[in-house]
C-alpha cells in the first residue's frame, strides 16, 4: 500500500501517459466521475488543492472563517438547494494550453444556453499565473466563472480512497495500490501544528492570562468545531478558555474570550446554556468599551444568541436577546458623535450597519430543539451555498431593525473606504452580499455596492502586487542586495496596507525594521518599529496585538545599538509589560527568541554600568523594578561573566557601528553614525521635547540617505555636525537652518517646534519643516547643481521615498507612549562613555559606503576635450610668463617636484595662469572686492582669455611658492566643478575634500592628453 504521497505521486506519472487519441476517451469519462463525486460535493477547491496549518493556524482557510462570522445571518432564512448550471471540459493536450482552453470556453459559451461554472480538467501542469489570467478573461468575455484542475491537483483527488477506484479503471493501476481507509480517528489525521499547540496546552502548568494566550487557545478552539477527529478535543479547549474568561483580569481578554466560547458552542455543541452566565456579563461589560471590534463581536453574539433561541438552543429568551440590540445601537451611536481617525470611524460605522441589519424576530416562534447534527448539517450546506455564490439566490427578504439606518450607515462607510485603508472591507463585502435579497430594493443599494467594488478592485491588485514584492524582496535580501530588497519591503507594505491584509503589512514591516539595523540606520529601524507597534495595537483583528511587544523589543534594541542605553532601558520595560499582556506563554523564552535578545541588551547595560558608571545602576534599577528585566541590576546578576573591562575596553569590544554607550545622559544627548562616507553627529539639549525633534530629523535623515544610497548624490566626504534647537509654538524664527564650515567639518543648526499638537500651524509646519531640513542639510553636502539633484529626487520620488518617509502618524505621535517627563540621568554630573582613540562608531554598514567609480556626467571623451581646450587656452596669457618665471631655480625645482608628485602641465599652468592674471585684476582694477563679483569676474575672464604682451605686468618669482601651488591647486579644482555640472552650494567647504571628490570620481590627477611641452624641456625629471 503506498502512502497518499507516493500515491498521488503514481497517479501523476500515470496521467503523463494519456498522450494518444484514443486516450483522450478514458480521460474524459475519468474526469466525469471526478466531477460528479467532487463536484457535486463542493469540496473541489477552484484552484488546486488548499493546504491547511502552518504559523499556528493562522493561515487556515481564512475566507471560510471570514463566512463562518456571517453564518447568524443566513441561520434566520431557509435552506437551500444550488441551481448553478456547470459545464466541464478536459484536455490531454499540453503545449499551446491558452489557445486551447480559450476556444474550449469560447465553444462552451456560444451555444446560446446559459453557462455559469466551467471545469477544464487537465493533464498538464498549469501555471497560477496562467489560471488566473484566463479566470480573469472568461469573467470579462462571457461572464462566466472559471475553474482549471490541472495534472497535479487531479491526482491528490484520484489518491483518496473514495475516488481510488476511477483512477484504477481508467489508468489501469492496480488495486494493491488501494489507499486504505482508517476509521480510526487518530492523530495521523490532524494536522501537525494542530498536534503541536494541543500537546502544548495539555501540559498541566500551562495557564491562558492575556490576549495573547487567548489567540492562541482560539487556533485550536476553531480547529476543533467542525465535524472530524478535532472535535473530540472541543471540551478541553472549551474548559481553557472558560478558564481565561472567568479568570482573566483583562477586560479585554475576558470579552474576547466569552465571544470565542460562544461561536465554539453555537457550532460544535449546538448547546449555549453553559455560557449564558457569561453572555450576560458580556453584555454589560462591552457597553463601556469602544473598541470596534470588540463591538462587532457583540453584534454577532447577539445574532448567535437569537439565532440560539429560534432553534432551542438557549433557555435566554428571545425577548432578552432581542433586548440587547437597542442599547447597544445608543452606545455605537455616541461614540461616533467623537473626533475617530477614518480606519476606526469605519469600523465603528460597520457595527453600526450591523447592529440595525440584525433579523427583526418580533413575533418569531421558537421552532424547537435542534440536534448537532441538525447544526451540523446547516453549517454545511450554508457554507458550501456561501462558496458557491448561489446563498443569496434562495433567501427571502426578510424583515430587518432599522434598514434606513443601516444603508445610511453602509453609504457613509463606502465613501470612508479611500482614507481607510487599514479597515477590513472582506467581512464588510461578505455582510453586503449576503443581505443582497433584504437590501437590493433599497435606493442606496447601487450606491453601496459600486462603492464597495470599487475598494475591493483596488485592495485585490494591492494584493497581488504587494505578493510579488515580497518575493522579490525575500530573494534579494537572501543574495545580499538589501537596498534592493528594501524598496521591494517598501513597496510590499504599501500594497498590503489594508484591514484584510495588515498581517502581511506589519511582517513586511518587520523586515524594514531588520534592514535598516543592518545598514547601521538606527533611528529609522526605531521609526518602524514604533509605527509596526502602533499599527498592530489599533488593528481590527487584535490577534495582531502579539506583533506589539516584538515592534517594542525591537524599537529598544534599535536605541541600544545608538548608544541611547537609558532610553533603550526604559522602552524595554514597556516592551516587557505589553509581552506579558499580548504574548501566548509569555514566559516562553523558547518561544519568544526575541526577548532573549532584549534581556541580552539589557544585561549588557546592567553590566556596563556597574563597571564603569556606579552611579547609574540606581536609575537602571528604578527602570527594570517589578517588570521583565527585574534583577538584572542585582549585584551578582549584573556581572554574570567575571570580566573586568575599562571604559575604552568596553567602548573597543562594541561593534563597530554601535553608538557610544549612555549617549543620552548628561545635558547634550547625541547621536552618530557614518553613511556615504560622512560622519554625521547630531546633538541637542536633553529635554524631552528637543529630544524628540532631534529622533524625528535623524529617523527622516537616514532614510533619505538609504534611498540615496542607491542612487549617487555626490556628497562631500567631510565631517557634518548637526545642532538641533526648538522653538515655543507660534514662535517660528525666520530663519530654521544655518551653515557653515570650518577644520573640514561643516556645521547646521537646524530649528524645529517644541510641541507641533499646539497650534494647527506648527502641526503643519513640523512634518515639512522636517523634511525640507533634512533635504537643506543633503543638498548643501552635495556637489550636484540644481538640476542634477532635482533628477535625483525624482528618481528617488518614484522609488517610493515619500511613502517610506510618511507611516501613517508623525514621529513624535509614535513616540509619545512613554509617561515619564523628564529624561533620566540629565544633569551635568552624567556623561555618555567616551573613546577618544576610537570614538564610537567606527564604521560605517558596506551597503552605506560612499559611491566608487566615476561621477555623474564624467566621461574620458569629455576629459580628453576639457584638456584639448585647456592646453590651447592656457599658455595663451601666459606665454612671455612662463620663460621668465623658469628662469628661477626655485621655481624649476618646484615645478619638478610637482610633475614628480604626479601633477600634470595642465595643473601647473592652471594655477601661474590664475596667479598672474589676479595680479594683473588688482593692478588695474584695484582690490578684489565682494560687492564687485561680478565685474571682477567679467575682468578675470577677459584677461585670461587675452594674448600675454612683452610689456604686461608680470608676476614676481617670488610668488611662485610651495604653498601658493598648493592653495592654488583647490581653487582650480573648485572652478573645474561647473564643467560637470557639479557646483558649492555655500562658499565655506572644505577644499580638501572637494579634491578628494575629484581626485577618485573624476580622474583630476590622472587624466591628460599628448601636448606640446610648455617649458619647453627646461624641468628634466628629478630622477
Amino acid at each position: 500500500m503506498a502512502t497518499p504521497v507516493q500515491m498521488s505521486q503514481i497517479i501523476r506519472l500515470a496521467l503523463g501517459t494519456l498522450s494518444a487519441d484514443n486516450a483522450h476517451h478514458s480521460f474524459e469519462h475519468m474526469c466525469r466521475h471526478v466531477a460528479k463525486r467532487r463536484i457535486a460535493s463542493n469540496v473541489l477547491p477552484a484552484t488546486g488543492p488548499v493546504s491547511a496549518g502552518g504559523d499556528q493556524g493562522r493561515d487556515i482557510e481564512t475566507f471560510r472563517t471570514y463566512l463562518a462570522d456571517e453564518l447568524p445571518f443566513a441561520l434566520g432564512f431557509l435552506a437551500l438547494a444550488s441551481t448553478d448550471v456547470v459545464v466541464f471540459a478536459c484536455t490531454i493536450q499540453r503545449d499551446g494550453l491558452r489557445a486551447k482552453f480559450e476556444g474550449d470556453i469560447g465553444s462552451i459559451c456560444t451555444q446560446g444556453t446559459r453557462v455559469d461554472r466551467i471545469y477544464i480538467f487537465a493533464t498538464a501542469n498549469v501555471p497560477t499565473r496562467l489560471r488566473h489570467d484566463l479566470q480573469e478573461w472568461a469573467t470579462q468575455q462571457y461572464a462566466v466563472a472559471l475553474d482549471i484542475i490541472d495534472g497535479s491537483a487531479l491526482a491528490e483527488f484520484l489518491a483518496e480512497p473514495e475516488l481510488y477506484w476511477i483512477a484504477q479503471e481508467y489508468l489501469h493501476l492496480p488495486s494493491e495500490l488501494a489507499p486504505q481507509v482508517d476509521h480510526v480517528e487518530s492523530d495521523s489525521q490532524l494536522p501537525s501544528w494542530y498536534v503541536d499547540l494541543r500537546a502544548y496546552w495539555q501540559e498541566p502548568s500551562r495557564k491562558a492570562v492575556n490576549l495573547g494566550d487567548l489567540f492562541d487557545l482560539r487556533n485550536g478552539l476553531k480547529h476543533a468545531i467542525p465535524a472530524g477527529p478535532a472535535r473530540a478535543d472541543l471540551d478541553g479547549w472549551l474548559m481553557l478558555m472558560t478558564q481565561l474568561a472567568e479568570l482573566s483580569p483583562d477586560a479585554e481578554a475576558r470579552l474576547h474570550a466569552i465571544y470565542e466560547i460562544v461561536v465554539a458552542r453555537s457550532r460544535g455543541t449546538a448547546d449555549l446554556r453553559p455560557a449564558e452566565t457569561l453572555i450576560r456579563q458580556f453584555i454589560d461589560e462591552v457597553q463601556g468599551s469602544d473598541d470596534p471590534t470588540l463591538l462587532f463581536n457583540a453584534s454577532l453574539l447577539i445574532q448567535f444568541c437569537t439565532s440560539a433561541a429560534a432553534l432551542g438552543l438557549t433557555d435566554i429568551p428571545m425577548s432578552e436577546a432581542v433586548g440587547w440590540i437597542t442599547p447597544l445601537r445608543r452606545h455605537v451611536d455616541e461614540l461616533m458623535e467623537r473626533d475617530w481617525g477614518s480606519n476606526t470611524r469605519a469600523a465603528l460605522l460597520q457595527v453600526a450597519a450591523h447592529l440595525a441589519l440584525h433579523v427583526d424576530y418580533t413575533g418569531a416562534e421558537v421552532r424547537g430543539t435542534a440536534t448537532l447534527d441538525d447544526i451540523d448539517h446547516l453549517y454545511e450546506s450554508l457554507t458550501q451555498a456561501m462558496e458557491r455564490g448561489t446563498l443569496q439566490t434562495h433567501l427571502e427578504p426578510a424583515p430587518v431593525v432599522d434598514l434606513e439606518a443601516a444603508m445610511q450607515h453602509l453609504v457613509d462607510l463606502v465613501e470612508l473606504l479611500p482614507d481607510a485603508p487599514a479597515y477590513p472591507i472582506e467581512v464588510f463585502g461578505v455582510t453586503v452580499d449576503l443581505l443582497t435579497p433584504i437590501l437590493w430594493d433599497h435606493p442606496l443599494y447601487r450606491h453601496v455596492c459600486d462603492g464597495l467594488d470599487r475598494a475591493v478592485a483596488r485592495q485585490v491588485g494591492d494584493i497581488e502586487a504587494g505578493d510579488r514584492c515580497r518575493q522579490r524582496a525575500e530573494a534579494l535580501q537572501k543574495s545580499g542586495r538589501l537596498l534592493d530588497a528594501l524598496r521591494e519591503f517598501h513597496q510590499a507594505k504599501v500594497n498590503w496596507f489594508h484591514g484584510d491584509t495588515l498581517y502581511g503589512a506589519l511582517r513586511a514591516m518587520g523586515n524594514i525594521v531588520d534592514i535598516y539595523c543592518a545598514l547601521g540606520m538606527y533611528l529609522a529601524a526605531k521609526k518602524y518599529a514604533l509605527a509596526m507597534a502602533a499599527l498592530a495595537h489599533g488593528s481590527a483583528e487584535p490577534a495582531d496585538r502579539e506583533f506589539v511587544p516584538m515592534a517594542l523589543f525591537s524599537a529598544a534594541n534599535m536605541d541600544h545599538l545608538v548608544g541611547a542605553w537609558i532610553s533603550s532601558a526604559e522602552i524595554a520595560t514597556i516592551a516587557g509589560e505589553a509581552h506579558l499582556a499580548w504574548a501566548p506563554d509569555a514566559g516562553s523564552l523558547e518561544r519568544h527568541p526575541y526577548v532573549s535578545e532584549a534581556m541580552k541588551y539589557q544585561a549588557f547595560t546592567a553590566v556596563i554600568a556597574a563597571q564603569t558608571r556606579p552611579e547609574f545602576v540606581s536609575t537602571m534599577h528604578d527602570l527594570f523594578s517589578g517588570g521583565l528585566f527585574d534583577g538584572l541590576t542585582h549585584t551578582r546578576e549584573a556581572r554574570p561573566s567575571g570580566v573586568v573591562r575599562s571604559e575604552q575596553e568596553w567602548t573597543n569590544w562594541l561593534s563597530d557601528m554601535a553608538g557610544a554607550p549612555f549617549s543620552d545622559v548628561g545635558p547634550r544627548r547625541n547621536v552618530a553614525f557614518h553613511a556615504l562616507g560622512v560622519r554625521w553627529t547630531i546633538h541637542c539639549r536633553n529635554e524631552r521635547d528637543t529630544v524628540l525633534a532631534l529622533e524625528d530629523f535623524t529617523s527622516t535623515i537616514q532614510i533619505l540617505l538609504v534611498e540615496f544610497a542607491s542612487l549617487d548624490p555626490v556628497l562631500i566626504v567631510q565631517d557634518v555636525d548637526i545642532e538641533v534647537r526648538t522653538y515655543p509654538p507660534g514662535r517660528r524664527p525666520d530663519e530654521t537652518f544655518l551653515t557653515r564650515t570650518s577644520e573640514g567639518r561643516r556645521s547646521c543648526l537646524l530649528f524645529l517646534p517644541a510641541d507641533p499638537t499646539g497650534e494647527v500651524d506648527d502641526e503643519r509646519h513640523s512634518s515639512n519643516d522636517v523634511l525640507h531640513l533634512a533635504f537643506q542639510v543633503l543638498v548643501g553636502n552635495s556637489l550636484l547643481n540644481q538640476q542634477q539633484f532635482r533628477h535625483v529626487m525624482d528618481q528617488a520620488a518614484r522609488n517610493g521615498l515619500f511613502s517610506n518617509l510618511e507611516i501613517g502618524r508623525p514621529y513624535r505621535e509614535l513616540a509619545q507612549f512613554r509617561t515619564r517627563v523628564a529624561t533620566p540621568l540629565a544633569d551635568p554630573r552624567h556623561r555618555p562613555l567616551a573613546n577618544a582613540t576610537h570614538p564610537n562608531p567606527r564604521a560605517a554598514a558596506p551597503h552605506m559606503q560612499p559611491r566608487a567609480g566615476a561621477g555623474p556626467g564624467y566621461s574620458l571623451e569629455k576629459a580628453h576635450a576639457v584638456l584639448a581646450e585647456r592646453y590651447e587656452i592656457l599658455p595663451r596669457s601666459i606665454r612671455h610668463t612662463i620663460p621668465e618665471l623658469i628662469s628661477a631655480p626655485h621655481v624649476r625645482e618646484i615645478f619638478r617636484d610637482l610633475r614628480d608628485k604626479g601633477w600634470k602641465d595642465w595643473h601647473i599652468l592652471n594655477v601661474v595662469v590664475n596667479l598672474t592674471v589676479n595680479h594683473r585684476i588688482a593692478l588695474r582694477h584695484g582690490a578684489i572686492m565682494e560687492d564687485r563679483a561680478e565685474e571682477m569676474t567679467a575682468a578675470f575672464h577677459a584677461e585670461a582669455m587675452r594674448a600675454d604682451q612683452p610689456n604686461d605686468p608680470q608676476i614676481s618669482a617670488d610668488e611662485i611658492t610651495r604653498d601658493a601651488m598648493e592653495q592654488g591647486i583647490q581653487l582650480v579644482a573648485v572652478s573645474s566643478l561647473h564643467r560637470w555640472g557639479l557646483e558649492l552650494h555655500h562658499g565655506t567647504t572644505d577644499l580638501t575634500a572637494i579634491m578628494q571628490l575629484l581626485a577618485e570620481r573624476y580622474m583630476f590627477w590622472d587624466d591628460d592628453i599628448p601636448h606640446p611641452d610648455p617649458f619647453d624641456g627646461r624641468l628634466p625629471s628629478a630622477e
